[in-house]
Order: C-alpha cells, then sequence, then structure tokens
C-alpha cells in the first residue's frame, strides 16, 4: 500500500512521537511504501523573534505545508494519508487539500486538540471541558496554552475557526487509543461513533525479555515528561511517607527544577534524566513497580504499556484511558487521582506482597502479548486504511 505519514514532532521526546515512530518503521518493515511529511518544532529554537512569529501564525494556516503536501500528493499518488500532529507547523489545513486531492485520511488522536487547545481538558490545575462543544474563547479567559494570552487566542482562533468551517470533517476515519477518546470526541460532536476506531500503541518486535521474578532492592519508577499533569509531584509526596523505599523519576520537562526543589532533603527520591529509547527496558525491569500518577485524561500511557512488556506491575490513576489499559487487580492497581494517602497504600501494599506484584505483572505482561504486538497493530491499521479507502462508515 501507498500511504502518506504527516505529523509535526515536539520539542521534547514524548510517548507520542516514540509511537509514531514505531508505527514508522512497522509499515515500513511490513512492505508499504511510505512518503513522511515530517516538520519538528526544533524549528523554532533558533528562530528570530519574526521568524517564530510566523511560524506561530501556521497554526491557523501553513501555506508552506500546503505546498509541500500537495506536491508529495500530486508526485506520489498516495492510497491513503495517516495524520497524528498538525501543530503548530503543519496546521489542519492539510485536511482540507488531502480531501481536496481525493486521499482518504487517518487521524490519530494523541490528544484532544480538536476540542482543547492545550491538547489535555486541564487548565489552572484542574480538569475541564469548557471548549469541547466548540467555544474556544475560555481557553483566552483562562490563559490555557502555555499561560498566555496571545498563544491561547492563537490557537482558540485556529480551532475554533477549522471547527466551525468543517475542516476535520474532512477526516475519513478517527483513531482512538482507547474508548475514553471514542466517548469524548463523540460527546462533543466532532466526530461520529461510526468514524471511529481504537486501536492503541504498541510494543515494537521483538518485545522485551520479562524479568522471571521480582528484582532485589527495586524501586519505585516513573518514566514521563516532568510537567503538572503527568503527576510526578504526587511521587514525591508519596517518597515522604515511605522513607525507605527509593523513588527514581526518569523523564526532563518545565517542571523538573520545582520539583528537584520539592524533593530536597529526601535522600530516596532520584531524578535520572531522559533515559535513551534502548536503556527503557532495563531501567523498568529493575523496579518493583511503575507508577503513572496523572492528573488529566491520558489517552493511553506508552510508559505503562512498557512496564506491563518487562513483567512489571503498574499503579495507575483512576482516570482518562488508563483503566482500559491497567484493570484494577488484573495488570495493576488504580487510585483516585490526586489522592496521595491512596498511592501510598497502593504501593506498600505491593511492596509488602511480592507474590501478588509479580502475579499482577505477569498478567501485564499477557495483556502486551494478546492485544500490543507489532502483528496486532499491523493487522488494526490495515483494516482502518481499507475502510477509509472504501469509505465504510457506520451509523
Amino acid at each position: 500500500m501507498r500511504l502518506l505519514l504527516i505529523h509535526n514532532d515536539y520539542q521534547q521526546l514524548g510517548g507520542e512521537t516514540l509511537a509514531f515512530d514505531a508505527e514508522l518503521s512497522l509499515l515500513r518493515q511490513a512492505g508499504h511504501e511510505v512518503i513522511l511529511y515530517r516538520r519538528s518544532n526544533e524549528e523554532l529554537r533558533h528562530a528570530s523573534a519574526l521568524q517564530k512569529f510566523l511560524l506561530g501564525l501556521s497554526v491557523l494556516h501553513s501555506p508552506r505545508a500546503v505546498r509541500e503536501v500537495r506536491q508529495l500528493i500530486r508526485t506520489h499518488r498516495p492510497e491513503v494519508a495517516h495524520v497524528h500532529n498538525v501543530f503548530p507547523l503543519i496546521s489542519p489545513a492539510v485536511y482540507r487539500l488531502l480531501a481536496d486531492e481525493g486521499v482518504p485520511v487517518v487521524q490519530t488522536l494523541h490528544n484532544v486538540r480538536f476540542l482543547c487547545p492545550n491538547g489535555l481538558f486541564y487548565t489552572q490545575g484542574r480538569l475541564c471541558e469548557r471548549c469541547k462543544k466548540g467555544n474556544t474563547l475560555h481557553a483566552v479567559r483562562w490563559r490555557c496554552y502555555r499561560n498566555s494570552y496571545p498563544a491561547s487566542a492563537l490557537y482558540a482562533l485556529a480551532i475554533g475557526w477549522h471547527r466551525r468551517r468543517g475542516t476535520f470533517a474532512r477526516i475519513t476515519r478517527a483513531i482512538a487509543l482507547t474508548p475514553f477518546t471514542v466517548q469524548k470526541m463523540v460527546e462533543s460532536g466532532l466526530f461520529r461513533a461510526g468514524q471511529m476506531e481504537v486501536l492503541g500503541n504498541f510494543i515494537p518486535d521483538p518485545l522485551p525479555e520479562a524479568r522471571s521474578a521480582p528484582p532485589v532492592n527495586g524501586y519505585v519508577a516513573f518514566l514521563g515528561r516532568l510537567s503538572e499533569e503527568k503527576g510526578a509531584h504526587l511521587l514525591i509526596e508519596a517518597a515522604r511517607h515511605l522513607p525507605g523505599v527509593t523513588f527514581r523519576l526518569a523523564g526532563e520537562g518545565g517542571q523538573r527544577a520545582s520539583l528537584e526543589q520539592r524533593a530536597r532533603g529526601l535522600s530516596n527520591v532520584e531524578f535520572v534524566g531522559q533515559i535513551p529509547p534502548e536503556q527503557r527496558w532495563d531501567f523498568l525491569r529493575g523496579a518493583a513497580l511503575a507508577v503513572v500518577p496523572s492528573t488529566v485524561y491520558e489517552q493511553f500511557s506508552l510508559a505503562a504499556l512498557e512496564a506491563m512488556a518487562c513483567g512489571v506491575p503498574v499503579i495507575a490513576a483512576r482516570i482518562g484511558g488508563l483503566p482500559y489499559l491497567v484493570e484494577d487487580g488484573v495488570q495493576g492497581r488504580l487510585f483516585t487521582p490526586g489522592n496521595v494517602e491512596e498511592l501510598v497504600e497502593r504501593i506498600r501494599g505491593l511492596l509488602a506482597d511480592p507474590a501478588q506484584a509479580h502475579a499482577l505483572g505477569q498478567a501485564g505482561r499477557r495483556t502486551v502479548e494478546e492485544r500490543f504486538t507489532s502483528a496486532r497493530h499491523l493487522e488494526g491499521l490495515m483494516s482502518i486504511y481499507r475502510k477509509a479507502i472504501h469509505g465504510e462508515t457506520l451509523a
């Protein structure tokens, strides 16, 4: 199959980029012809103030992206386009272009950016769905994007304008990572249930070696971006209650300095920085358990899936798509988002019962083997692409 993949990378490596790279490699290894259109926010790093301003306007409409994607379409004539992220440098304008050129569009929904300017349904330290039905002016009032009035106004204008113009209606089929995303998109009125498919992320072949027994002196692992919504601060508070337990936080982000300040005086908290992809397995296998303490509606958690692949039990917040991935008492334990006492109880319980922790970890590994392998993912993708090409939708 001849495919056009479109993606805008962020400056910081995260689950979305890792998932995109894995899918790109999977399709090429399977023998499909992949035409790639990829931009990166690294373009903004060394740009002048004027260049940043002009590039920022690409959020609304990117003439460069439209021109370059049109050239790729007319040169290669892809059978389907699979889009992951268009913000900020590619813009939703490519959806209209693709439709006008007769190319079916598949969109993976890694977040809720089409409904919320910051993509999180989260602002000022709490969940928020005010913009879900289309009135994005709320985002300006609450400075939802980077706590900035101008940046929030730009994203609110872009998303609201494209929604009113019917730009997102040019998407043929949308991929949700969990049923939770389907629910929110259907509630918003942006997509019909019949346009949507559920296909989570996957672990590329070969699967990592699963540990055969819990590690001696294992630690509590966190793997993710160090930002408010990811909940790393909750682990630091948990560490105060568990002085004999080591907590290792892997990742970078805008809150690292404040988190380190918060953890000052806690000898059992270690910040290990960004871990290269090839070292993630060893980091996870050495953990007694992994924690995903998010305070936002996570659509999925690649960190949780990677821990499960290693046979490591996962403690996750009961929020968003996480309960669809980690079932309480099956692959791990769930806790009420933001509840430090309950989180401490869950950690203490698994550390006190290694047999149960091992059983949960083994169940997580089986879940990966049954549902989240390369073969399963490729099969799902091909089915979705065929439906997009043939225009199949359900009511």
